[in-house]
This record gives C-alpha cells, sequence and structure tokens, in this order.
C-alpha cells in the first residue's frame, strides 16, 4: 500500500486571488484604507486572513504590535453584473472618506468587476480630484487576470511612486523588503538581530508595515535587504528593491536566503562585503557557530544514532533538501531513506534525485516502496501530512523554513522534543 498525504499539488505558477494580495501591501500602513470592489464575501476572506495571522503570530509567542486598516466591500451584488457597479464604488469611497478619513485610498477589484467591466481606474482618478487624497488602483482582477503577489507588487510599486522621493542617508540603517510575518515575524526578528553584530538598525519594513506619512522616510536607508525565499516571490521583491535602488539610491543586499546554516554563514559574510565589514562578518559567523554547535551538542546523546526518513513532495525551486540533510548530519542521526512523492514530472523529479544526490548517499524510493519503512523509523520529516500511518512520528517542513542560526536551533530543537516523547502514539509536529 502507498503512502497517503493531505494536499498533494505540484505547479510552478501561483494561481490565486489578487485581491489578499493588494491587502496585504498595506495592511498596516496607517492612514490608508482597502476598498475590495466585490461582493461582501471577499472582504471577509481578507480579513479572516488576517485573523488567522494574529493567531499565529500569539501561537508563536510574538503579538502584533500595529493595528490593520479598514478594508471595506462595496457590497456589489448580482444586478450590478447587469447596470455595472460603478455608482455603487462612487457610494462606497464617499462612505470610506467620511467614516474613517484616510490619507490614501486603495481599491481592488474582484472577479464580477472585472467581468462587468467597471472602469475602476476612471472612477479612481475621478474620486481622487473630488476628495483631494491619492486613490490607487491595480491592473489586476481577483482570478481572472492576476494571482496575489501580483496585487501585492501593484500596491508596492504604487505605494514607491506616490509616497517616495529621495532623502539624504542615515547612516547604519536597513530597510526589509517584502513580508514573512511581518516585523514581528522570525525572519525580521532573526535578520534584526543578526545585523545588530553590524550595529545596523533597521528603519522599517516596506510594504505593509510603515505609516502613510513616514513613507517619504524609508529612502533614509543606507540600503535595503529582501525577505524572499525562492521562486517569483523573491523575484517580484527584487524588483522592488531594484526600483528603490534606481529612483532613490538604496541599494539592497543582494544574493541571500539564508536557510540552513550553510546559507546563514554565506549571508553573513556577503554582508560584511557589502558593508566593508568583513572582519566583523567572521566574527559574528564564529559566535553563532558556537552557539549552534553547543546546543547541537546537548541534544546529540538523544538524536545521536536515531533513524529516520525524508519524505519530499515539493519542486526543488521552492523546496531544497540541503538544509534538512544537513541538520540531520549535525544531529549524527541516520538517514534510512529519502521517499519521493509521486507528483514530480519527469524533469521535477530528476533535479530533486539530483539535489538529494549532492548532499546524501540514502537510497531514493517512491512513494509505494516507503510505505513499510515509515513504520520501523523513529522520525519521519516530510513535506506533506501522512494520512494512512497514526503511528509514525512526522514532523512537517514547512514552506517558509525558519531562517539563521535561530532558525536551525529551533529545528534542531523541534527533532529532539519530538524523539522524547513517550510511547509509541504518533502525530505529527509543525516546526
Amino acid at each position: 500500500m502507498a503512502i497517503k498525504t493531505k494536499r498533494m499539488l505540484s505547479k510552478t505558477k501561483s494561481c490565486s486571488c489578487s485581491m489578499p494580495g493588494v491587502w496585504r501591501a498595506a495592511a498596516y500602513c496607517s492612514g490608508a484604507a482597502v476598498i475590495f470592489h466585490s461582493p461582501r464575501a471577499c472582504a471577509h476572506v481578507a480579513r479572516s486572513m488576517d485573523i488567522s495571522a494574529q493567531y499565529r503570530a500569539l501561537a508563536n509567542g510574538a503579538a502584533e504590535n500595529l493595528k490593520s486598516i479598514p478594508v471595506v466591500s462595496s457590497m456589489l451584488q448580482e444586478k450590478h453584473s447587469i447596470f455595472g457597479g460603478a455608482d455603487r464604488l462612487r457610494a462606497c469611497i464617499e462612505d470610506v472618506v467620511n467614516t474613517y478619513r484616510p490619507k490614501c485610498l486603495i481599491i481592488a477589484n474582484s472577479c464580477v468587476a472585472g467581468v462587468i467591466g467597471d472602469d475602476v481606474e476612471a472612477v479612481g482618478k475621478e474620486s481622487e480630484v473630488k476628495y483631494g487624497i491619492p486613490v490607487l488602483t491595480v491592473p489586476c482582477y481577483g482570478f481572472l487576470d492576476g494571482e496575489y503577489y501580483q496585487g501585492y507588487f501593484a500596491v508596492a510599486e504604487q505605494l514607491a511612486e506616490r509616497f517616495l522621493h529621495k532623502q539624504p542617508k542615515v547612516e547604519n540603517t536597513a530597510l526589509l523588503i517584502g513580508d514573512n510575518g511581518g516585523p514581528w515575524g522570525h525572519y525580521a526578528k532573526e535578520v534584526k538581530r543578526l545585523l545588530a553584530y553590524f550595529s545596523i538598525k533597521v528603519i522599517g519594513q516596506f510594504p505593509g508595515y510603515v505609516p502613510i506619512n513616514e513613507l517619504p522616510q524609508v529612502t533614509a536607508a543606507s540600503f535595503s535587504i529582501i525577505l524572499g525565499g525562492r521562486g517569483q516571490t523573491y523575484n517580484g521583491l527584487t524588483k522592488i528593491a531594484k526600483l528603490l535602488e534606481m529612483n532613490y539610491e538604496v541599494p539592497y543586499l543582494q544574493d541571500g536566503y539564508p536557510v540552513g546554516w550553510d546559507n546563514t554563514v554565506g549571508w553573513l559574510r556577503n554582508l560584511g562585503v557589502f558593508l566593508h565589514q568583513e572582519a566583523l562578518a567572521e566574527k559574528a559567523v564564529v559566535q553563532e557557530m558556537d552557539k549552534l554547535f553547543a546546543f547541537a551538542g546537548k541534544v546529540k546523546k538523544i538524536t545521536q544514532g536515531k533513524r529516520c526518513v525524508v519524505c519530499i513532495g515539493r519542486m526543488l525551486m521552492y523546496f531544497h533538501p540541503a538544509g534538512i540533510l544537513e541538520t540531520l548530519s549535525r544531529l549524527e542521526m541516520q538517514v534510512e531513506a529519502i521517499i519521493l512523492f509521486d507528483n514530480y514530472n519527469p524533469k521535477e523529479r530528476k533535479l530533486m534525485v539530483e539535489a538529494v544526490s549532492a548532499q546524501c548517499q540514502a537510497p531514493i524510493i517512491d512513494q509505494t516502496a516507503g510505505q513499510q519503512l515509515l513504520e520501523t523509523v523513529d522520525l519521519v520529516l516530510t513535506t506533506h501530512e501522512i494520512t494512512n500511518n497514526q503511528d509514525i512520528k512526522q514532523i512537517f517542513l514547512p514552506m517558509l523554513p525558519l531562517v539563521g542560526t535561530s532558525g536551525e536551533i529551533e529545528f534542531m530543537d523541534c527533532i529532539y522534543k519530538t524523539l522524547c516523547r513517550r510511547g509509541e502514539k504518533g502525530g505529527i509536529v509543525y516546526v
């Protein structure tokens, strides 16, 4: 019997709605308001997304300290699909302006607005003249001709064009570009901690987390750092970083994603070269190494010699196994096999096999052959929740892994605690 998993999907291009991306790009820019030119349910989805993010932050012990901006629906109905919804949008804009007194309005377009053919851009320009505030519109309509990041990047670019201008540089300051859970998220906090070795202070996180009236000040940063990962997210954020560099003379730190110890070392050394502070970078590497290996030494009494399996079902562009295998080697665990799930096409499977083979000598087997092996090992690390065996101990490998030395230590701690659980009862732990 083959291994059964949840949500086995593989795709190279995102298929999602652009409106939550519009909302997220301005969600904590106090002084702004977002209008969804949509049925009511669409705004409810975005608000639910915001609530989920708050609970996730609380669960991680990192409560939000900013208030999200209003998101209001124009509440399109069936009749508007016949007669158009432009007047409904005008009425919604008037209500939002009178109720919230925003300094900037951002309008997201739904699939319904796209099908109707409402000229949202024209209504936005008209409202900008009428109310004397910037009104930003985006060139995408829900699921029709965009996706989450198209909405996100469109708002980021317009915020930059409308509010930013060149500023005298403040020495030893950095601007973070991207989201990844916001200023209270693990990524931003870890980057700030590592920047402290160089006495660099973060002055903001763009877009989404800078008040409208403070946006012009972000270009005073000495440089910017992309909070990206892999694939289209990183490519889109790089375009924003290049825009800031070209138009506002804010250079950005290139080529760096501090996931896993080797990548963290590379990120620190790259930063040292960028800042002409190579000696400080080497000092930081030594201190971080001492911290990492001291923790590994404490937990190896439990992890050493434990048998494990790594199950992978994501494409290489989104998930590189090197960091995981590096951690298992540091903990002196025995990798019995790498199980590749059956959702790969031949090209993607070949790429993943090559990446795994370069890091590990364990056999690579398929989903069917791996089922029996799962029942004999101490731990399973997997990119997809395994559903047809409740007795195995699983650790779910996240799409966005924790970064830096702190992320590595937290991952090792998760492995240690999972192996320390008493009894034979299985279950799944999320890092």
